[in-house]
């Protein structure tokens, strides 16, 4: 995104190294074991954090896709299971475009993905777009182990609950991402949960739930309604429905037998996206109107150090919106701060759920939510100090809300370390070092 330099994105190369109070992740030499789990049909159900999606797209020009954290579990996951085919949906290249970094007027800055629904003229130059297999990326006809879909909420799950059936139809006509799963037909729908029953997994990884809080939240805590669905894509997941339909996740899992780990949400605010932009960077007053959830619905006012200015509200910030209280900048450009306290409650509630459902059917859980926070902090891997500043930080991609490959690698040793402890094998974790952070030009 033209501009992002201009607020302190300096692109620091954050290569520093630093050799005292590491957390290692080599793993000492010793006869590896599964424990008792049972790795042999490994399946990851999730969002586009499981699915591998980075940079703003789903892509693999430099093996972004093949480091998602269940591709990279799996591979250690081989060492003690080498029956285990792990099956991908494999994209090509640049898959459906993505954010990249290019030199402009001695500066570097974010490049747009190539957007098809914008003439020649009106894209970037040096955007990227996506590739000629895109279209055919996948084969409905394979049976696949990372079920992961970007934009999936755990109410899309299956019918019920507060959510219409039809939210399913988001993901038989719209959702690009999903297209590698067979949906059955518009009056025959096979959704989500039916994919789960029918994967026979030995072993799972579930962090299903993420999109439920964090689709509102990037989207200023604005429901995302569709008229020609009828239907509001983003609105936050009743907790009654939420639990509901966790527990039938575990319970389709628990019937196949299978056993897993389950993982928490992340605090969406403590993100890249929602903590780039502040008042600091800006350097000048921002008016912005308050969402319909906070206590002043559609009140002008000057934006304080408790709202969050979205990563993506750089361009109207450009163009001069939000310099004055007659043009003020989109509730949907702000996350106020009635609305990142509901962000962090949805969090919390529904993590309570997931925590409280994995202890009833015996299943550990991976605190991403706590995790996540400790990376905020900043934590050390193999000498490299990590945090969650954009691109500074080492770990999250250019959109700001998914990791890199070096972000997916430490994740996937937070699943292993969980998986170690809980069912007593020696799986090894990966070296963060060894993956690919941000590309510089």
């Amino acid at each position: 995104m033209r501009g992002f330099n201009k607020y302190s994105f300096l692109f620091l190369f954050y290569f520093s190294f630093i050799f005292s109070a590491c957390l290692k992740t080599e793993f000492t030499e010793q006869e590896l074991t599964s424990g008792t789990a049972d790795f042999s049909r490994y399946v990851a159900v999730g969002n586009s954090l499981t699915q591998g999606y980075q940079n703003g797209g789903l892509h693999n020009e430099h093996n972004e896709h093949d480091n998602s954290y269940p591709a990279i579990l799996a591979s250690q996951m081989k060492l003690v299971s080498p029956s285990l085919n792990f099956a991908q949906p494999q994209v090509n290249g640049s898959g459906s475009g993505h954010l990249h970094l290019a030199w402009r007027n001695n500066e570097i800055e974010v490049i747009k993905a190539y957007d098809p629904n914008l003439t020649p003229q009106e894209n970037d130059p040096d955007a990227i777009g996506d590739d000629p297999s895109w279209v055919n990326f996948a084969d409905k006809n394979l049976s696949y182990s990372n079920l992961g879909i970007s934009g999936i909420k755990l109410a899309n799950l299956c019918p019920g609950g507060n959510t219409s059936a039809n939210l399913n139809y988001f993901f038989y006509n719209v959702n690009e991402y999903a297209r590698f799963l067979n949906w059955g037909t518009p009056s025959n729908m096979v959704t989500y949960l039916d994919h789960i029953k029918a994967s026979n997994a030995t072993f799972f990884t579930c962090w299903l739930g993420n999109n439920d809080v964090l689709g509102w939240s990037t989207e200023g805590g604005d429901d995302g309604y569709e008229a020609q669905f009828n239907q509001s894509f983003y609105k936050l997941t009743d907790v009654t429905e939420f639990h509901d339909k966790y527990d039938s996740v575990l319970t389709a899992f628990t019937r196949m037998g299978a056993k897993g780990v389950c993982a928490t949400i992340p605090d969406v605010t403590s993100i890249p996206y929602f903590n780039t932009v502040t008042l600091e960077e800006v350097d000048r007053d921002v008016w912005i109107v308050e969402g319909p959830y906070s206590n002043n619905p559609g009140n002008v006012r000057l934006a304080t150090d408790e709202d969050l200015i979205l990563l993506t509200a750089v361009d109207s910030l450009d163009a001069g919106e939000g310099d004055s209280p007659l043009n003020p900048l989109s509730h949907t450009l702000v996350l106020d701060k009635d609305e990142k306290i509901m962000s962090q409650n949805a969090s919390n509630a529904y993590n309570t759920q997931i925590k409280q459902l994995a202890a009833q059917y015996g299943f550990p859980v991976a605190d991403m939510h706590q995790f996540m926070g400790e990376l905020k902090s900043g934590l050390i891997f193999d000498g490299v100090e990590f945090d969650a500043r954009f691109v500074e930080g080492g770990a999250f991609s250019l959109d700001g809300v998914h990791p890199n490959n070096r972000g997916y690698a430490i994740i996937a040793n937070k699943f292993i370390e969980t998986i170690n402890q809980y069912y007593g094998s020696n799986l090894p974790t990966v070296e963060v070092s060894n993956y690919q952070g941000i590309i510089f030009p």
